[in-house]
């Protein structure tokens, strides 16, 4: 039995130890995701076959020094199940955490509309564009705006995107901000 658990052990972590450097190393995703649930690789989860290698690997090796340690096999399962299902919501957290920075960098310009921002560099009136600021998915983007009721808006007052035109952000004033 021992002499098993040894080799369930070392197959199922040498093969999961392999799975996470190719994820993190090489961006390769060979994992099979569950609908909506905690363990959903992209969300920063482990995934279904690196649970799976990980519940196998740790349970087993701590279900083999158990039955070495004691004679009990009953309570040798027990400690082993437990200790793998400790370990995979431990590996399913450390990935989050790891990859919890991880940014969407992909954004279309409709992503801005109704969105707050700050006007960085001033909106003349009519026939000129400014530029504002303001977070798209997270991200502090920078895109140039046109002011929709053909009034000048200063550096630093607060606008809403209202509409898109083409690579311009169609802004007015937000609430008690000052135009001039």
């Amino acid at each position: 039995m021992l002499y098993i658990l040894t080799w369930v052990a070392i197959i199922s972590g040498g093969l999961l130890i392999l799975l996470m450097l190719l994820s993190l190393i090489g961006g390769l995703e060979l994992d099979i995701e569950v609908g909506s649930t905690d363990v959903e690789s992209d969300a920063g989860g482990i995934g279904l076959i690196k649970g799976l290698l990980t519940f196998l690997s740790i349970g087993s090796w701590v279900m083999k020094v158990t039955l070495a340690t004691s004679s009990n096999p009953i309570m040798s399962l027990f400690i082993g199940l437990i200790s793998g299902i400790v370990a995979f919501f431990l590996l399913n957290y450390l990935f989050k955490l790891l990859l919890k920075n991880e940014s969407n960098v992909n954004w279309h310009m409709d992503d801005a509309l109704f969105q707050i921002g700050e006007v960085y560099l001033k909106i003349p009136a009519k026939d000129g564009s400014g530029i504002i600021t303001l977070d798209i998915n997270g991200t502090p983007r920078e895109l140039k705006a046109k002011s929709v009721k053909n009034k000048e808006i200063p550096t630093g007052a607060k606008i809403m995107v209202v509409s898109t035109e083409g690579e311009y952000a169609l802004v007015e004033t937000h609430n008690n901000s000052i135009t001039i």
